[in-house]
């Protein structure tokens, strides 16, 4: 087993952060109980108001000196009722800020995140460092997590016993997932204590290790974990930003590969609350809003907070009920700003709008008709149906009978009712508690990386480089160096789109040779390149971005060709690359470095 190397390397705990677009969680497991059948995970416990929960609102709040103030409910709760009486024009509030590492393309150590509730007048809008932001969340889930297991009895154990694992979607580039390194990083998490785990894997792994029930239409009940080798399954990860799928063929008792590149997209569930807030803008105006939000943040929350119960308890039968509906509490100021901005009464406005007959407004009650409700799910449905039966449709995946559906979006029975509909020949596999499956299951993969044996690359990756200049090639890529003609921006391709990637630390790819571009160089700078494009030829194509860097120092006093090789193993959920000096065997391993500043 896997977890028998980490023992050897002094890691007795596992501890994992599902760092999520709308809620995170922390979970950890000592290497004693993860041998027991089924492993003894432990998951922090949250408290919002009455109710205990496994994870906590992504939601952040920094003093003006950009310190982290609050997390979660609290910052909720300090932000919106402000029972402190904080200055909060001098704070600054973040919410669903992950989306930003699958929106910015390119994302660098300088990037900065903008306050999620934005001053109209853009030169007002207070600004953070990203890397700053995701490093202290990163960092209050590092303190939280050593806290709770020293506070559990485990007195004898030191930071160095510890394998950090954070958890990112499938669909994010190598600059995301090194972004998310870059902030560990900041967090005081050392490089070697830190995996990445991908989301849709670290499900499968967790499902594949404690049974799981499956809902079908046709059998009724079936393990997931008792799938064959060859049986091959489709993972569903409904989250709150993005939706990832990925695809799994079962190798072994304790093992799974990939068989088709991660795809998905921004269809999470706060693209439902996205929709919703679209009507609220047609219903009341953006002026409306606009001086809801400055005046009383408070009364915006809540009828957003009200919105999200109801998302999540609104159900498929219910669709069957045109003339049933769903009820709001609309806090009092909805309506007293409505009515002194417009001059007429909330009631009265909507019987004006093509929202009439639909949506009624009687006091304090917003009462909107459920064929009305059902249509805020519609982008986020019609997105990833049609990517399943594109994915199905391939012939690689003919025979694939399962889906395994998680993430917190996945507790939507309008979801997951929908997909049933649409896929009658599919079973599907739901766990208890699906929102904790990428949790739990990354902690797994922390004990037994080698759980995955290969994957499928999701981009062309290469090197920058010069070459001899030939014909056909631009002449503004020429350029003389020592007398001689070269042909620089060259795409030197190390790994190709669709390319299967055998897992293992010792799987690299075959060697490159390099020799520095002037014979006084005393060091190298590598950039590397991704693209979409099967054989590119230069990194200035369409297309082609690069993701970072990597250094090497070469050693003093050498003369002569100074040549270097340099291989990628990118078997892993990261990038890593091997340079050797060849004169001297002088060698350098390590994960590029994002750029500081925009290509």
């Amino acid at each position: 087993m896997q977890s028998d190397k980490l023992v050897e390397h002094g890691k007795f705990i596992v501890a994992a952060i599902d760092f999520g677009t709308t809620y995170s969680g922390y979970a950890y497991c000592k290497h004693a109980d993860y041998n027991k059948n089924p492993p003894i995970i432990k998951c922090n416990t949250w408290i919002e108001g009455e109710t205990l929960t496994s994870k906590a609102p992504t939601c952040v709040l920094f003093k003006p000196d950009q310190k982290l103030h609050s997390f979660g409910h609290e910052a909720i709760k300090n932000y919106y009722d402000n029972p402190d009486k904080l200055q909060l024009n001098k704070y600054y509030y973040f919410e669903y800020f992950k989306m930003m590492l699958y929106e910015q393309k390119d994302l660098t150590t300088e990037t900065y995140l903008e306050e999620s509730i934005k001053e109209e007048d853009v030169k007002k809008r207070k600004k953070m460092k990203a890397v700053d932001v995701f490093g202290a969340v990163i960092g209050y889930f590092r303190d939280q997590l050593l806290g709770a297991i020293k506070n559990s009895g485990e007195h004898w154990f030191t930071e160095k016993d510890v394998m950090w694992v954070i958890t990112v979607p499938a669909i994010w580039d190598l600059r995301a997932k090194q972004f998310m390194r870059e902030s560990a990083k900041k967090a005081e998490i050392a490089h070697d204590q830190l995996m990445l785990a991908l989301e849709p894997e670290a499900a499968s792994i967790h499902c594949r290790r404690v049974p799981v029930g499956v809902q079908t239409e046709g059998d009724g009940r079936k393990i997931i974990a008792a799938m064959a080798p060859g049986a091959k399954f489709i993972v569903l990860d409904q989250g709150g930003g993005t939706t990832d799928i990925a695809v799994h063929e079962v190798t072994g008792v304790n093992t799974l590969k990939e068989v088709h590149q991660a795809c998905g997209g921004h269809w999470g569930g706060i693209t439902v609350n996205k929709q919703f807030y679209n009507f609220l803008e047609e219903i009341f105006g953006k002026d409306v809003i606009n001086s809801i939000k400055e005046t009383n943040p408070s009364a915006f929350y809540s009828l957003l907070r009200n919105f999200e119960n109801k998302k999540t308890s609104f159900k498929k039968e219910d669709e069957g009920e045109p003339e049933g509906q769903v009820t709001l509490r609309l806090p009092v100021d909805w309506t007293d700003t409505f009515k002194a901005i417009k001059s007429l009464s909330l009631a009265e406005a909507v019987e004006k709008t093509n929202f009439k007959g639909r949506v009624k407004v009687n006091k304090d009650k917003f009462r909107i008709k459920n064929d009305l409700f059902r249509t805020f799910y519609d982008y986020s449905l019609e997105n990833v149906i049609r990517e399943l039966e594109k994915l199905i449709a391939k012939k690689e995946l003919k025979g694939v009978k399962t889906l395994l559906v998680v993430g917190g979006h996945s507790a939507s029975t309008v979801l997951t009712e929908a997909l049933k509909t649409k896929f009658k020949n599919i079973g599907m596999v739901i766990p208890k508690d699906p929102g904790l499956a990428v949790l739990k299951g990354a902690v797994m993969f922390g004990f037994e990386p080698g759980t995955i044996t290969s994957r499928v690359a999701r981009f062309t990756y290469g090197i920058g480089t010069t070459r001899p200049f030939r014909e056909g090639d631009p002449e503004s890529k020429k350029i003389i160096v020592d007398g001689v003609e070269k042909c620089k921006d060259v795409f030197d391709k190390h790994i190709e789109i669709g390319q299967v990637l055998e897992v293992g630390e010792d799987k690299y790819l075959e060697e490159h040779e390099y020799v520095p571009l002037y014979k006084d160089q005393t060091s190298v700078n590598f950039n590397f390149y991704d693209t979409l494009n099967k054989s590119p030829k230069y990194v200035t194509d369409d297309g082609c971005r690069r993701i970072g860097s990597l250094h090497f120092q070469l050693t003093d006093g050498m003369t002569g060709k100074r040549s270097m090789a340099l291989k990628i193993n990118n078997s892993g959920t990261e990038l890593v690359s091997l340079i050797t000096e060849i004169a001297t065997k002088k060698q350098s391993t390590g994960y590029f470095r994002l750029p500081s500043e925009s290509n």
